[in-house]
């Protein structure tokens, strides 16, 4: 995780009341808020929220969920150890628990006995593992779903003792830092992409004007040739534009360090040649122009 960095206000809204929190608790919370949009690790910042929530809250296990935004299905798991992470995964591919429906419909936690579960199989696998009771609390990013952290413990009573209205706080921060990283990675991406395009667009913009100029056709008949021709190789128009924008360099682009030094001796700190002929090469002997000089 990366070093915390300064809040963006002084006194944050819930940063009064991280005081009132059980040992440990306010500074992840302190710690989740400093995390950098610009660390993509999700996965280890949540492995790393599931051990301390575990050791901090006195629970049995922790997992947390990413949905995926488009689809809703589960994006990323992972849990404080392999019990906590196969008993949640299976309680996704069984469907919406009484946890899993209450923060989808809105609400930000729910409480859940899984030993009373109707559905096939997980009464039994969540008494197999020591993991009946459970807590989701959602959440979200921008007012919108992100994920959930699902806390399991031994009894309900460690669940409604007051430790979801404790959790409140760091699910709101670690809601919107999930957010914020799943921006910008959004937005990292969208460039990458923009900036491959460009450097494919490139030599294929500058071949289309060299091939209109030198054959006096549009751009779009310009397109074409290059279209034919790449056809006509197996290849494809990028490759063909960049080898005939790097043909025409080599067969007449000058050596970039001559060219320099050529049109701009100055930038060396060097006074510009003077460009006054040689007297020879005006026609005049050099002796005579030395006699007339001393004349005048």
């Amino acid at each position: 995780m990366s070093a915390p960095l300064p809040f963006a206000s002084p006194d944050p809204w819930w940063r009064p009341g991280l005081r009132e929190l059980r040992p440990g608790l306010g500074e992840l919370v302190l710690e989740v808020a400093g995390t950098s949009v610009t660390e993509h690790d999700a996965e280890a910042l949540l492995r790393h929220v599931c051990a301390r929530l575990t050791e901090l809250c006195g629970l049995t296990g922790c997992a947390a969920v990413l949905f995926d935004g488009s689809t809703g299905a589960v994006r990323t798991l992972v849990a404080s150890h392999p019990e906590a992470e196969q008993l949640t995964r299976l309680v996704q591919q069984l469907g919406l628990g009484i946890g899993s429906a209450a923060i989808r419909a809105g609400r930000d936690s729910a409480i859940e006995d899984l030993t009373q579960s109707v559905r096939a199989g997980l009464a039994e696998a969540a008494q197999r593992v020591g993991l009946p009771a459970t807590a989701v609390v959602a959440l979200r990013g921008a007012d919108e779903l992100v994920g959930c952290l699902q806390l399991y413990s031994r009894t309900l009573d460690t669940l409604a003792s007051g430790l979801l209205t404790e959790l409140a706080p760091l699910a709101d921060v670690l809601g919107t830092v999930l957010g914020n990283v799943e921006s910008y990675r959004h937005s990292a991406s969208l460039v990458a992409s923009l900036t491959t395009a460009l450097d494919r667009q490139g030599p294929i913009e500058q071949a289309k004007g060299m091939l209109a100029e030198r054959h006096q056709v549009d751009l779009d008949t310009a397109y074409r040739m290059l279209r034919e021709q790449a056809h006509r190789q197996a290849t494809t128009v990028v490759a063909v534009a960049a080898e005939l924008v790097n043909q025409s360099w080599r067969a007449t682009g000058p050596v970039p360090a001559q060219a320099e030094r050529a049109s701009t001796p100055e930038r060396n700190g060097a006074e510009p040649a003077d460009q006054t002929p040689l007297p020879e090469q005006r026609g005049v002997p050099a002796a005579t122009a030395e006699v007339d000089s001393r004349g005048a």
